[in-house]
């Protein structure tokens, strides 16, 4: 519930930079999906808004849940974003930027009856290439990389374990 608050607050923040933004770049928001993701049965979804002409700020989430023949699997992330845009021009081009978040991670196992559950905060660091494309410039474009840490505090499991991992993505979605 706390990335949620902080998310909303940050959003408040940031709605009188929205305009200044939208003036000078044309759009001032992406909502985004990752598609090819999708089809591997990785959810992902992201919203982006100008605060400035170089920086942006967005919350995205990820649900994974796969099939697994012995056993159950779930994977679910929430993230705050900021991006900055060395050439000013929010959504477009080169940009990298940070991430902080909370993730959960279930799993099942269904032969030794066995289940565990473990959640933490994570960070993350992220360098993207975007495009705005057609007429409008209004059909979003978005390739990434970068790394995630999960931090998990869970007895269960151990009394302190730090999960990193690469991150990629391929977005596309709708500029406005």
């Amino acid at each position: 519930m706390r990335p949620t608050v902080l998310s909303l607050i940050a959003f408040a923040a940031a709605t009188p930079a929205l305009a200044s933004a939208q003036i000078s770049t044309g759009k001032a928001a992406v909502l985004s999906i990752q598609p090819i993701d999708a089809m591997l049965t990785v959810y992902a979804g992201e919203a982006e808004f100008a605060l400035s002409r170089s920086v942006t700020l967005g919350v995205g989430g990820t649900y994974w849940g796969p099939d697994i023949t012995d056993g159950d699997f779930r994977y679910l992330s929430g993230d705050l974003k900021v991006r900055y845009y060395p050439e000013a021009r929010p959504f477009q081009g080169f940009s990298f930027g940070g991430s902080v978040g909370v993730t959960q991670i279930k799993a099942t196992d269904n032969t030794s009856q066995s289940s565990g559950s473990a959640s933490g905060p994570s960070i993350g660091v992220m360098l993207d290439y975007n495009w705005l494309l057609g007429a409008q410039k209004a059909f979003y474009v978005g390739l990434g990389a970068g790394a995630k840490a999960v931090f998990i505090s869970d007895k269960d499991i151990s009394d302190n374990a730090t999960v990193r991992y690469p991150t990629l993505r391929i977005s596309v979605g709708w500029a406005f």
